[in-house]
């Protein structure tokens, strides 16, 4: 199973299906880093166009693998130790590239309803089949730009509770995601 995470900040919506580029949130590197690192992910890339954002997640991740964190929070470090800071997508895609000769497919995400979706289960069956490398594309703000989504090779099924509410956090639907796909 070749399984990366890529929480992307750039060509996001917002409210008002603007296109946008969001904040990197440090909460959301922890959090999923230690998501990807329970359930198997390869890389975890995170995503954003300007230098100076780049920069910030960059001294996050090197506090946790050689600041006083890699000493204070050993669990931290070894979560974090997946972290790519790329500046967009091509170069996440790029670097799979480099590590197994392959691009991987693309496997977008949305909350929102539409197009036409492939169920966690049959996603996890390709996962299991062979060694292709495949990217989970995660959005911020209020979700990934058109553009963005008609890129992916694959769109996976929205993650739906009993309600009509449906507004997870990346990092909660993260988890869910990657639980239903590598998780035990």
């Amino acid at each position: 199973m070749d399984l990366s995470v890529a929480l992307l900040h750039d060509k996001m919506v917002d409210k008002q299906g603007k296109l946008v580029t969001t904040s990197i949130t440090l909460i959301d590197i922890h959090d999923i880093a230690r998501s990807s690192r329970t359930f198997g992910a390869t890389n975890l890339f995170i995503s954003h166009p300007s230098p100076h954002l780049r920069s910030l997640a960059k001294t996050l991740k090197s506090h946790w693998d050689e600041g006083f964190g890699a000493t204070y929070n050993p669990n931290r470090k070894e979560a974090l130790e997946a972290v790519e800071v790329v500046e967009d997508l091509d170069e996440a895609m790029s670097r799979i590239d480099e590590r197994t000769g392959r691009l991987p497919k693309l496997v977008a995400t949305s909350a929102k309803p539409g197009g036409a979706r492939i169920s966690f289960k049959e996603m996890r069956a390709l996962l299991e089949k062979d060694d292709t490398p495949y990217l989970l594309l995660l959005g911020t703000g209020w979700g990934m730009s058109d553009e963005l989504l008609e890129r992916a090779d694959l769109f996976l099924e929205p993650i739906n509770g009993p309600t009509p509410y449906n507004h997870l956090s990346v990092r909660s639907a993260c988890a869910i995601m990657l639980d239903r796909l590598c998780g035990v």
